[in-house]
Parts: C-alpha cells; sequence; structure tokens
C-alpha cells in the first residue's frame, strides 16, 4: 500500500528529533497517529504531541487543542525548576482553506499560574497545496533545523522509495520507544523481594512470641527478647542494636511497619536485589539503633530505622537516575518521607532518632553497593564506607559518654518497676528504682518504690518515699492515699485517717478511698 506524504512528514519528522537531537518517543497511539515526544536539558522541558489530522476546513481545530491540552495536563508535571514547553504539532496533508491560523496562533496555558504555555503548529505535508506553519523556522527554535529534508527530498521519490523510507523511521522511532521502556523494567525488576517476605515473617513469628511471653506493650517482656536499652547495651549487651529491629511494640505499630516494609522492602529489593538489599536494611536498621541510643532513653523497637533506610536507598536511586526518579516515584516519595520526618518531630513517643539515623545509614549504604548495572565508583564506595563508618561509632561514642539520652523522669524503670509489683515480684520491683531513685527528681519515681517498699513490707521506709513524693507534689493525691494507708499498717489510724480523708478531698467519689476510709471507720468504732 503507497504511503501517505503525510506519513512520510510524521516520522520524518519524529526520526529527526529523536536520533539527531535527543528528543525521546515516550508513548504512540494504538492508531499510531499521535506521538509524544520529549526533550529534558538542564535548563528547560520540551513535551511534543506529534499528532496525524486531516481536514478540509478549521471547524474543529479548537476542540482538537482543548483536546491535546487536557492531554498535557494529565501529564506527571515537570521540575518546577526548569522552564517547560508544550507543544501541539498538527501534520496534516494540506492546511484548511480558511483561516486557521487565528485559532492555532491562540497561546492556551497548562497551568493556572500561566507559566507552562501549549503553543500550536500545524504543517502540511503536500507540495503545492495549502501550506502550513514554516517548518524549517519551527525547528530552528531547537536549533534542530540542519540536516531536515526539504519537501521535495522527502516527497518526490517513487512510492516505493519513500514507503521503504517511511518504514525504516517509523521502526526506528518505535524501537528506541521500546529499548526505553525495556530499560525501565529492567532497572525496576533487577531482583525479586524475597527477603523482603522473609523479614515480613520474622517479625510476625517474633511478635507472636512476644504476645506468647507477656504482651508486646510489656517492657519486661520486650527487654528480656532483645529491645533497646540504654543500660543494658552501657552494660556491654550491643547485640541489642540488631535484635530490637525485630521487635514491635503493639499490634498498630506491626501493622504499620509491616506495610511500610512491604512496599518500600519491596521497591528497593527489585532494584537492587535481594544480596545489596540485605546489606542495605541491616546496616540503615544498626545505624537507626545507634542513634536511638544516643538520643532516646526510652526502651524502643522496631524495623522502622532500616524501614527509612529504604527511603535513602530510593534517594541515593534518584541522585544516580535522576530523571527517571522523578518520572516514577520521585515526588510521591519525598512527600511521603517529609510527612514521616514532621510526624516523628511533632509527636513526642515516635523515635526520630532512628528514622534520621536510618535514612541516613541506608543512603550512605546503598552508595557502598551501588546500583547493578550501573558503572561503579571505587572512589564513591570507599567514602560511603568511611563515611557510614565514622558515622555510626561517632554517634555511638556520643551516646556512650553523654547524657544525651538521659531523662530525669526514669519512665522506663517506672515502667519496669509497675510490671514487676504488678506480678508480686517486690524485690525486682525496690532494685530496678534503687538503681534510678539518687537521680530522679521526680514525685512519680518516689511514688513506685514507696509501692515496692510497701509490698517488701517496709512501712517506714515506703512512708519515707511516700513524704518526698508529696513534698515534690503536694497534689498527688495517690501518694496521700497511700501515705495514709502506710500510718495505718504502722498503727497510727488517726494519722492515716487524716492523710486518707485528705486523698478523698482531693480526688472525691474515688471509690477505692471511700471503701478503705470505711474500712478504717468500722475498726475505730
Amino acid at each position: 500500500m503507497e504511503v501517505r506524504d503525510q506519513d512520510v512528514l510524521f516520522w520524518e519528522l519524529a526520526d529527526h528529533l529523536v536520533t539527531k537531537h535527543g528528543f525521546q518517543a515516550i508513548h504512540v497511539s494504538g492508531d499510531r497517529k499521535q506521538l509524544w515526544l520529549e526533550r529534558n536539558t538542564k535548563d528547560e522541558v520540551s513535551v511534543l504531541s506529534l499528532s496525524k489530522i486531516d481536514m478540509s476546513w478549521s471547524r474543529g481545530l479548537d476542540e482538537f487543542m482543548k483536546q491535546t491540552l487536557r492531554q498535557f495536563q494529565m501529564l506527571k508535571t515537570p521540575s518546577k525548576r526548569k522552564e517547560v514547553h508544550y507543544y501541539n504539532i498538527y501534520i496534516t496533508s494540506i492546511a484548511p482553506v480558511d483561516d486557521w491560523k487565528s485559532k492555532t496562533g491562540e497561546i492556551l496555558y497548562t497551568d493556572a499560574s500561566k507559566k507552562r504555555p501549549m503553543h500550536t503548529k500545524l504543517f502540511a505535508s503536500s507540495i503545492g497545496a495549502h501550506h502550513g506553519d514554516d517548518l524549517h523556522r519551527f525547528l530552528k527554535g531547537f536549533k534542530a533545523e540542519e540536516g531536515f529534508p526539504t519537501r521535495e527530498d522527502m516527497l518526490e521519490h517513487e512510492p516505493k522509495i519513500k514507503e521503504d523510507r517511511t518504514t525504516v523511521k517509523r521502526k526506528r522511532v518505535l524501537r528506541q520507544m521500546e529499548r526505553e521502556r525495556e530499560e525501565v523494567t529492567r532497572v525496576f525488576t533487577y531482583g525479586k523481594p524475597r527477603f523482603t517476605m522473609i523479614l515480613l515473617a520474622a517479625i510476625l513469628l517474633v511478635f507472636l512470641l512476644l504476645e506468647t511471653r507477656g504482651s508486646s506493650q510489656d517492657v519486661l517482656a520486650l527487654i528480656d527478647l532483645g529491645a533497646k536499652y540504654n543500660p543494658a547495651i552501657d552494660a556491654g549487651e550491643w547485640w541489642r542494636l540488631v535484635t530490637s529491629m525485630f521487635l514491635h511494640i503493639g499490634i498498630f505499630h506491626l501493622i504499620m511497619n509491616a506495610l511500610a516494609l512491604f512496599y518500600l522492602g519491596t521497591a528497593v529489593e527489585r532494584i537492587y536485589g535481594s544480596t545489596r538489599f540485605i546489606f542495605v536494611y541491616l546496616f540503615a536498621g544498626l545505624i537507626g539503633s545507634i542513634a536511638s541510643y544516643a538520643f532516646t532513653a526510652q526502651v524502643s523497637a522496631g524495623a522502622s530505622g532500616a524501614i527509612f533506610g529504604c527511603f535513602g536507598a530510593l534517594l541515593y536511586f534518584g541522585l544516580v537516575h535522576k530523571e527517571l526518579f522523578f518520572k516514577t516515584m520521585g515526588k510521591s516519595l519525598l512527600i511521603i518521607l517529609g510527612i514521616n520526618l514532621v510526624f516523628g518531630t511533632v509527636v513526642p513517643m515516635v523515635d526520630n532518632g532512628a528514622h534520621i539515623g536510618g535514612l541516613v545509614g541506608g543512603f550512605l549504604a546503598a552508595s557502598i553497593v551501588q546500583l547493578p548495572n550501573v558503572k561503579t565508583s571505587l572512589m564513591r564506595s570507599v567514602a560511603g564506607a568511611v563515611a557510614l563508618v565514622s558515622l555510626g561509632v561517632g554517634v555511638f561514642l556520643y551516646g556512650y559518654h553523654s547524657d544525651g539520652a538521659s531523662n530525669p523522669l526514669p519512665l522506663v524503670e517506672m515502667q519496669m518497676s509497675q510490671e514487676l509489683l504488678e506480678e508480686e515480684r517486690y524485690d525486682e520491683a525496690y532494685e530496678v528504682m534503687e538503681a534510678v531513685i539518687d537521680q530522679a527528681e521526680a514525685p512519680e519515681a518516689f511514688f513506685v518504690i514507696g509501692n515496692s517498699e510497701i509490698g517488701r513490707g517496709n512501712y517506714e521506709e515506703a512512708k519515707a518515699y511516700y513524704e518526698q513524693a508529696i513534698e515534690e507534689n503536694p497534689a498527688f493525691h495517690e501518694a496521700v492515699y497511700n501515705l495514709g494507708y502506710t500510718y495505718y499498717q504502722l498503727g497510727d489510724e488517726e494519722q492515716g485517717r487524716q492523710y486518707v480523708e485528705e486523698a478523698l478531698d482531693m480526688d472525691p467519689g474515688n471509690e477505692h478511698y471511700e471503701d478503705f476510709y470505711e474500712k478504717m471507720e468500722g475498726n475505730g468504732q
């Protein structure tokens, strides 16, 4: 079948821009009547919609233009730092006989700020017919006019020659587009997410084990199974920096981290492969745990540091493949990362030290192993290794020698002691609080150690601790009540009744206080 002059010009122009002037074919319609081209330079982005149309009159041309405008608006927005131009190019056999230039000459904008215009051009292919815009002048704007044939060079050939030339150029453009797709597929499917699935299974099994040992929210059970606990690490249990990565505090914490690991871990393992992913995940988690040790006094656990390491690895991918990164995941990833960092900053209980440490650790670990099928840089790997080791050692030494992670309110020890009291392990509860009570200046600490002394039967010692708690906080009605209970147990019923009454005044309607007060009144009678 004889090739049309319109087809000749369409594929000649597309091949010229793709093979000689840095444009990429990014999409072709099913009927091959519309082709999308893009060129991304240091300063600007040019996007072309190249379409074949036929019309004798310009009626309906404005609707064609609006349709293309909507298509441009649906495209992923290029970087705001670059100037973006959209070009709507129509290839027609002959130009419409009426005034079409008044329509194509109108500049439409793809954005409300009118910073991203759509320019429309109409080029006629046939020799001697109604001619459209000057194609060579248009190409000159891209510095691409050199080497582009005249209409005579394109069209004054035997039909067989024109057809063969057009077929070669069409295949070359479409093959280039196919190679781009294959490259993207190759980059994002290098590995299979096997280790991600193993990790998910591991943290689920550990969670179930933790629940059988008590509860995933019990501090004692968490510490027993390897959570990050600074005093234990100071005592030489450095393995907690790794084991804490597999523990989670509560079902919500587990679900959120499991979902994040499924999506981020799968992406990283597909891009980097399993071996590199294991390296990135473990070292990011380790740096996250070290940062948590240095900057957070609380018991902590979870895969968050390693998961943020996946963010870091994807950021390194973006550094190497900038254009592909922003065409695919880039903007969404940066938004999600920003939200998580802000959330970690404003919510007190979130271990943002582990998050930031894991993020940086993951980036540096990725720079060491580097991306597969990319020319490696030994110097970059060495620099990444030096930075990763320096960061880990430096932050650990900071945490070991400083009081940056100390807390005047020993929440961890108080919670541990409270759990021991609930299990009637009074001596152990006392030992936990005894180790920190000299540094604590909080009424809650005196209250908890007083409770442990009550359990041990040491009422005089308990009385002294409750009095210290009330001295620090006179409105601490629980301590006032316990002081009254202690006096009663020591045989001073009058003093005991006085303190229980005072506690009732502070907390009217407390059934526990009322029951004990009635008991005292009954015994007094």
